[in-house]
């Protein structure tokens, strides 16, 4: 008599549907940091000063520090805001000249040039990476109603 091995289950399509659900998440992170970049190389550049203050955020063992900078926008108004990149603390000094990007409809949202000026970095790469590493067989085992194998 010989054994034969049970038909493996095939598993069911909604497990493939939450598998691209999953993958959404980092894509859309993805998409949303590349527009954010896009968005403040579209800013108003403008020379800024250093306040001296800054706003340190903490998490996990890494600090970043904020510096307050001021500046002038080009109706004439002095803002004094948090930058939304972060620079260290060393750098900061009260009085240094620092190039900004503000958004003219929101001035309190300044970006550094030279953080603007250096790319969106290494996160949405990553976050795409794992929408597609995620996506793929996700997308595969919807088509077929089957997971997908790599025959090595």
């Amino acid at each position: 008599m010989s054994a034969t091995a049970p038909p493996v289950p095939i598993l069911k399509r909604w497990v493939f549907a939450i598998g691209l659900l999953i993958a959404a998440l980092p894509g859309y992170g993805a998409v949303s940091k590349v527009q954010e970049h896009r968005r403040a190389t579209t800013m108003v550049a403008v020379e800024g000063r250093m306040t001296g203050g800054y706003r340190e955020v903490t998490s996990r063992r890494v600090t970043s520090t904020y510096p307050n900078v001021s500046f002038r926008t080009a109706e004439g108004r002095v803002v004094v805001a948090a930058a939304a990149d972060a620079l260290d603390r060393g750098e900061i000094r009260a009085g240094r000249s620092i190039a900004l990007r503000y958004d003219p409809t929101e001035p309190s949202k300044v970006h550094l040039a030279e953080a603007v000026a250096s790319g969106p970095g290494v996160l949405p790469w990553i976050l795409g990476l794992l929408a597609l590493l995620v996506g793929i067989p996700s997308v595969w085992g919807l088509l077929t109603g089957r997971p997908l194998r790599l025959r090595v």
